[in-house]
């Protein structure tokens, strides 16, 4: 154990041994090479830019490609390409670029010649790389996992094939609906100087700009030091100004500067623009304006674009009031700093975010919250089962059977997925068609490597096993051929760094089974389904039952196996029949059902009661002049309508695992409410909202909870990307005054990604819901919390999809199904379990966030036709870990990176104040904690894996209103593989590992 723990000592000392080249060294100074400002100016720095969606009215590749230029004149292929050509004429032009999928696939196509030539453009500061990330990544619906994910595969390409000079260093955020704390406080963690937004409330613009608040600091975090990054936006949008947009796509006169000729218009041109900066100069401290220079899919032809800003830069040669040039963000920055440091500036300090957003009084961006729920589950389907793909695989390279190469298709379709018009549901219905296709046809490439990955890790013996594994990806549709069969296997993969416990529900068609796991034989229920699904086209037709069985003490990063046989014997149904009790699930947790109305009437968790009222509405969306669309929630009327016209159809069924009690509303909503009878500390909300009938207006369903008497004073709390909790107040906003008579309730919409929470301080109590997808939600009044689950609208809202929300699936209009977990508790730590209901909240959101990975097999076949053979082929269980860790920490991160390196994540899972003990700063021992392997060279990197932590702690930071950076915890060289943890810190770590 010294001589192991030695090399790790000694290869903390030498910076990682040998490490992989591209990460080594700090970013030299000539990486960034800016043109000289004038003091005694003001300095208009020109970037230009091409903004470049990666799918919206038209596909990812039809953008790259340019076809379909009927819908749109786009290719993002000749905007690099023609852009590249104009910087090599003239070494003064500069050129940012943002997104890496576009850039790696045209990066592919080019040869060796041109590459270095690029790479030498990177390298002076002519092309600079911005955010970097694979995509410009939505702020509101994305999880925090999915943007880190993101960025740092878009990192890793950058870093692959241009070398340490295009590693990002400012962040480029200027077309997502609105910005999120969150979202920056991770560029901070990933190193970034600054950031550049773009939308935000008009009357917050406009309020900046009268105070010269256009730069600001925005503290990222309430938990984390060094959170604080500097912030800019745009004197107007982030589109060339008006008079000055010089590309194909534009209608403004082109600058001639021939004074031979009679069209010369150089000076009339130079006065223009300088009227226009006389207005913009007013809204910075400094003598500094960042002005944009493109727009969407600008550059096609760049020569002319760039011809005619060399004119107008030559315009302003000896100005007296302007100098005028080319610039990039990085420039700009640094300009901005060394003057409010040499002046004593102070700039303004933003601690919450910019949601939400609206570009107009009666146009609010909170629909998209919500737009498209089933693309949103799936997104969030795809992250959990990429996170388990990402692990598994670690252990198969590490026993030497590298499968690593399927996971990069996988990578690329999550990271295209968090793109702003994608995840938000902002594209058109093909496009959003397209995605999902992209992203189904990853997770099924990924399937068969890690059917031979599982069984491998399963394995008794030398013989490969390859169990052929298959997900249900429309289980909730109950749709899964495999589980048809007679005999049939099932894998549960626990991605988590805890044990848990997770209650399998499959379809199958029959009412009693035989199912084994790793301890015996277990016990099940089986229910109807929610739904018949007649209506559904598949080949695989629906099953009419659902059977469900707990998967307990499921290991961490560990597998279960179970074979599942059907047997005559005892019929196991579980039918709905009408409801005769008035009390459902067990003494720990429950609820009651009013037998007159047929609805909810009060919960029990942990022998706690309240009474509590759950029922569905519907907003009616407004289809005049601004009506609701993809992007807007507007609803005709601020009181919602009820759906149901009379009783609700209420049955129920009691299991031993759970009981259920099924409300029919009508053909468009119907809901399961569920309790598990093993004291898992919350009631399950199973809804099932569509084909929604609109008749001339729009229909906007919402689920609205309320707790009689909690008092909650007009204060709600949401998540920041699933993280850290932002504080909301009815009706107000931090930064500037707005009336909310004009929109009552879209104004008091906000994006809800993981959980919504009100409290009553007074009594020390806390009500939280916890989803499934993004949604939009709000407290309206006191004791009430709604969430927004489906949408169907009846006109475009006229932000530039042009095509109407309505979607449609197997010839109707589109079902969504989802879940809430509600959940509630003391503020305080429990008394009995000494956890407050905080750290219950993040616990279980985790779970739901990293859900068991479920895999089936048929095992019909012959190698594993029985249980007696299947035993003595595999094991039923592998153990990832050789422990949990502790609660309130996470392995957010495992998996192979290059040069026989792996990424290890870990997360502090809550906030300073969230719990007593939980809490508190935390120590990971590493030594010995995964089963196959150890770690013998560990070092430590900025968040997204591209830059070794102790050469950013190194490198000159820029200091804003006087406040110094905190020193950056490092690993101990006497005893490196003990990691701390302070709450809400993520540590990245490149690791080297030996089998055990």
């Amino acid at each position: 154990m010294f001589a192991k723990f030695l090399k790790i000592a000694l290869f903390i000392n030498l910076v990682l041994c040998k490490p992989p080249k591209r990460l080594s060294d700090t970013i030299p100074a000539t990486c960034h090479a800016c043109h000289p400002i004038a003091p005694e100016k003001i300095n208009i720095h020109l970037v230009p830019h091409s903004h470049d969606d990666v799918g919206w009215v038209k596909t990812t590749e039809q953008y790259y490609y340019g076809s379909k230029k009927k819908v749109q004149f786009a290719g993002v292929q000749y905007i690099i390409s023609s852009t590249i050509e104009a910087l090599k004429r003239n070494p003064k032009r500069r050129f940012i670029q943002v997104e890496s999928v576009f850039f790696s696939k045209w990066w592919q196509n080019q040869d060796e010649t041109l590459r270095q030539e690029v790479i030498e453009m990177v390298k002076r500061g002519q092309l600079e790389i911005v955010n970097g990330a694979w995509t410009m990544n939505d702020e509101a619906d994305t999880n925090y996992q999915s943007i880190i994910d993101q960025f740092t595969w878009g990192f890793r390409f950058l870093d692959d094939n241009l070398g340490k000079c295009a590693r990002p260093k400012v962040g480029w955020q200027i077309d997502s609906f609105g910005h999120s704390r969150e979202h920056a406080s991770i560029l901070t963690q990933m190193g970034f100087q600054g950031l550049v937004i773009g939308r935000l409330d008009h009357r917050d613009k406009e309020k900046r700009q009268q105070e010269k608040n256009l730069d600001f600091v925005w503290q990222a975090s309430a938990n984390l030091n060094n959170s604080a990054i500097f912030t800019t936006m745009f004197p107007e949008f982030y589109v060339s100004i008006e008079c000055f947009c010089f590309d194909i796509l534009c209608d403004d006169e082109m600058i001639n500067d021939d004074v031979k000729s009679p069209e010369f218009n150089l000076n009339e041109k130079v006065y223009m623009f300088s009227q226009a900066m006389d207005q913009f100069k007013e809204y910075y401290k400094t003598n500094n304006i960042l002005l944009p220079m493109g727009g969407d899919f600008t550059y096609q032809a760049a020569e002319i674009n760039f011809s005619n800003i060399d004119k107008l830069i030559k315009g302003f040669q000896g100005h007296k009031k302007y100098n005028v040039f080319y610039s990039t963000p990085s420039c700009y920055i640094a300009a901005v700093n060394e003057e409010v440091n040499r002046k004593g500036i102070k700039l303004r300090t933003k601690t919450d975010d910019f949601f939400p957003y609206s570009l107009t009084r009666d146009a609010f961006w909170t629909g998209y919250y919500t737009s498209r729920p089933t693309l949103k589950r799936f997104e969030r389907v795809g992250n959990n089962i990429l996170q388990a793909v990402k692990q598994l695989t670690t252990f198969s390279r590490i026993k030497g059977k590298d499968k690593s190469y399927f996971i990069d298709n996988l990578r690329g379709a999550m990271g295209i997925m968090q793109h702003h018009d994608a995840i938000t549901g902002t594209e058109r219905e093909a496009v959003a068609k397209d995605y999902v296709k992209m992203l189904n046809k990853a997770i099924r490439e990924a399937e068969t490597p890690i059917g031979m990955i599982i069984g491998d890790l399963l394995k008794k013996n030398l013989h490969e096993v390859d169990l052929h594994l298959t997900t249900c990806l429309l289980a909730n549709v109950s749709i899964c051929e495999t589980t048809k069969k007679a005999k049939f296997v099932v894998t549960v993969y626990n991605p988590l760094s805890r044990s848990v416990n997770h209650y399998v529900r499959l379809p199958v068609e029959g009412t009693s089974y035989k199912i084994t796991g790793p301890d015996g034989e277990e016990e099940y229920d089986i229910f109807e389904s929610i739904s018949s699904f007649d209506y559904i086209t598949e080949e695989t037709k629906p099953s009419a039952r659902e059977l469900v069985f707990a998967a307990r003490n499921i290991p961490p990063l560990g597998l279960k196996l179970y074979y599942v046989e059907l047997v005559e014997g005892f019929d196991h149904l579980r039918p709905f029949e009408h409801v005769t009790d008035e009390y459902y699930g067990s003494e720990c947790d429950g609820f009651t059902i009013d037998n007159a109305s047929g609805m909810l009437s009060s919960i029990t968790i942990r022998e706690l009661t309240l009474n509590i009222t759950q029922e569905f509405f519907y907003y009616s969306g407004y289809s005049k002049f601004r009506p609701s669309g993809a992007y807007v929630f507007r609803p005709q009327d601020p009181l919602p309508k009820q759906f149901k016209s009379r009783k609700v159809t209420v049955k129920a069924a009691k299991g031993k695992l759970a009981d259920e009690v099924l409300q029919i509303y009508n053909s468009e909503v119907s809901q399961i409410i569920r309790v598990y009878k093993n004291g898992e500390g919350y009631v399950e909300f199973d809804w099932l909202v569509g084909n929604l009938q609109t008749h001339g207006l729009g229909k906007e369903v919402i689920t609205r909870f309320e707790v009689p008497g909690l008092k909650n004073k007009g204060v709600f709390f949401t998540d920041s990307n699933g993280r850290e909790q932002i504080k909301r107040e009815l009706n107000k906003r931090s930064d500037y005054e707005y009336d909310p008579r004009n929109e009552p309730v879209s104004s008091n919409y906000y994006p809800v990604t993981s959980k919504i929470v009100i409290k009553d301080v007074e009594n020390d109590l806390e009500v939280a819901v916890l989803n499934d997808r993004a949604q939009g939600g709000t407290s309206l009044k006191d004791g009430v919390i709604e969430l927004m689950v489906h949408r169907k609208l009846v006109r475009d809202d006229g932000y530039g999809v042009e095509e109407v929300l309505r979607e449609r699936e197997y010839h109707r209009g589109l079902y969504a199904r989802g879940q809430h977990y509600l959940v509630f508790g003391f503020v305080g730590n429990d008394v009995k379990t000494e956890k407050s209901i905080s750290a219950y909240e993040r616990d279980l959101a985790n779970q739901k966030l990293l859900a068991p990975w479920i895999l089936v097999a048929d095992a019909t076949k012959e190698k594993i036709n029985s249980l007696e053979k299947t035993r003595k082929l595999i094991n039923f269980q592998f153990n990832g870990l050789t422990k949990s860790l502790p609660e309130n920490v996470k392995i957010l991160t495992l998996e192979p990176w290059r040069d026989n390196t792996y990424i290890l994540r870990l997360e502090h899972t809550l906030e300073e104040d969230e719990d007593w003990v939980l809490s508190q700063k935390v120590i990971v021992d590493l030594e010995n904690l995964f089963s196959t392997f150890s770690i013998c060279e560990i070092g430590e990197t900025t968040l997204g894996a591209n830059q070794w932590l102790g050469d950013y702690a190194e490198e000159e930071k820029l200091i804003w209103n006087d406040k110094l950076p905190t020193p950056w915890t490092k690993l101990n060289p006497n005893d490196p593989l003990k990691i701390e943890l302070n709450p809400m810190q993520i540590r990245t770590f490149l690791i080297k590992v030996d089998t055990k």
